[in-house]
């Protein structure tokens, strides 16, 4: 019994030690990022976005988008990069053995013609079966226009691809399924050209569920009706605005969503590009293994780069800026959002043991002392602590050795904190701030206008704690487990809203084969 009772205490210790940790972790890094952020919204007045428009030292960018069955939304998504502000850039859309007419599509809409393109393998693919370039006269801002179709190979594998076909220093990675703002490539940009070290950069990732969309363009912001879907804004909001923002400033970014990222080419070519099966690079063999693939490529390649970085002692940094938006689509039923976390927990496994040589290292800066140890005692670790959390209650109480204050304090730090922290970074985000002395509105980080639908956030930002927040804790532990099992694929779900918007069709979501 007195040994039970010393077990018993040791457990409650752990357990409230990482719920006040985790938080106050998080608080920190709110802090941190609401410094940032005024910093960045006060400074978009000043951004100057006309000179780097016109500046003809502003390098070309490639845009490359990989497409697998996107035939009903495919045109809309070629439509409205089209319609980005950039001074030049190439448009590459890689063809990723699509069973549908996906390429036929491009082809007839775009007049694409058959033709040699100057094509480096520098990263070794699956097979390119053939380009196709149009013969329509673009826009005087686009370089080029070129569809490359290959065998299926995956997401990341097209990525590939796509870098070996493109011609400018710069390339950005989307999805063709994804809506990216009419100025966010030149917000982002313009940090690049501030700070010659960034070598990629990512953007604040925005959901489109509910929104009016006409033409490619997200047209009115709306909240969506789905509670599935508002209380992922809660999340992305946190993750992004609190999240990245911090992690950015204290130069610990670890992942750029494959979404929306910005990367210098020649770098991504030395580390070996993408991670899929078909790499014959010896950097990314020796970092990860020989014929390694992974379905969190996005994380992978960031965390690759950074010890690419730190290892070779270069002056170069990943970076983010939470005003650019790239608008996309979550799943609106539990049984799709369960899919999506559990493909994140097993990319964020896959690539924990992949750079596991880089956790609590101090020779790799704060990204080994903080970002990656932060990742692995919270997201990996911590999930099966705040799952025990969550269960002893009834157990112990069942068993009559529930300590009480063991159990206001667990209320305290995990249900307390949770929502002081989700509201305060919906606060955050929703509050203006001036641009200019003329700007008597001012500029906010989040897309929503109307009050009700901010304080509707708020108050899902309280709700998640009781429910929603447990069921992402299962789902990452399922997640857990069938990463060891050896569980591989997307579990891709069915997107509904672009697709409603687009021909009325349901369009599937691309995922790796």
């Amino acid at each position: 019994m007195f040994f039970m009772e010393h077990v018993y205490k040791w457990f409650e210790y752990i357990v409230l030690t990482y719920f006040f940790a985790y938080n106050s972790i998080n608080l920190l890094c709110l802090v941190i990022a609401r410094i940032d952020i005024k910093r960045k919204i006060t400074g978009m007045g000043f951004a100057d976005l006309d000179i780097a428009m016109n500046s003809p030292f502003t390098p070309p960018l490639s845009i490359i988008i990989p497409a697998y069955n996107e035939e009903s939304s495919i045109e809309e998504s070629v439509r409205s990069l089209l319609n980005l502000q950039f001074p030049r850039f190439e448009i590459i859309v890689v063809n990723d053995g699509s069973s549908d007419k996906t390429l036929e599509k491009l082809r007839h809409v775009f007049n694409m013609k058959p033709a040699d393109i100057n094509y480096m393998e520098r990263i070794t693919t699956a097979t390119v079966r053939g380009f196709y370039q149009s013969k329509d006269r673009l826009p005087d801002h686009v370089i080029r226009f070129v569809v490359v179709d290959k065998e299926n190979g995956g997401r990341a594998d097209a990525c590939n691809v796509g870098i070996n076909a493109s011609h400018c220093p710069y390339f950005f990675s989307t999805d063709a399924d994804s809506i990216i703002d009419e100025k966010a490539l030149i917000q982002t940009f313009r940090s690049v050209l501030d700070h010659k070290d960034v070598v990629a950069i990512g953007g604040q990732i925005a959901i489109l569920n509910g929104s009016d969309i006409k033409d490619g363009k997200v047209v009115k912001p709306r909240l969506p009706k789905n509670s599935v879907a508002r209380f992922q804004i809660v999340e992305y909001i946190r993750s992004f605005t609190m999240g990245r923002s911090a992690f950015s400033r204290m130069g610990s970014v670890i992942i750029i969503s494959g979404a929306f990222g910005i990367f210098q080419k020649e770098l991504v070519q030395k580390v070996g590009g993408y991670l899929t099966k078909y790499l014959t690079s010896k950097l990314a063999h020796e970092y990860t293994r020989p014929a390694a693939h992974t379905i969190g490529e996005d994380m992978e390649l960031t965390i690759r780069l950074q010890r690419y970085i730190h290892e070779k002692k270069l002056k170069k940094t990943v970076a983010y800026v939470p005003q650019a938006l790239c608008w996309t689509e979550v799943p609106e039923s539990l049984k799709n959002l369960s899919k999506q976390r559990n493909r994140w927990q097993r990319g964020l496994m896959e690539t924990l043991q992949f750079h596991r040589k880089m956790i609590f290292n101090k020779n790799y800066g704060r990204i080994g002392l903080f970002g990656l140890p932060y990742f692995f005692l919270f997201e990996f670790l911590g999930a099966y602590v705040e799952f025990l959390g969550y269960v002893s209650l009834p157990i112990l109480f069942y068993l009559d050795v529930l300590n009480y204050s063991y159990a206001i304090w667990l209320f305290i730090f995990s249900v307390v904190y949770g929502i002081l922290l989700s509201v305060s970074s919906i606060v955050m985000s929703a509050w203006a701030q001036k641009t200019a002395e003329t700007d008597m509105s001012g500029k906010t980080l989040i897309y929503f206008d109307d009050l009700k639908e901010i304080f509707i956030l708020i108050l899902y930002g309280i709700l998640e704690n009781f429910g929603y927040r447990q069921l992402t804790v299962w789902w990452r532990i399922r997640g857990t487990i069938d990463f060891f099992r050896g569980k591989q694929g997307w579990d891709k779900f069915e997107r509904t809203s672009f697709g409603k918007e687009v021909n009325n069709v349901e369009k599937k979501k691309y995922a790796t084969s």
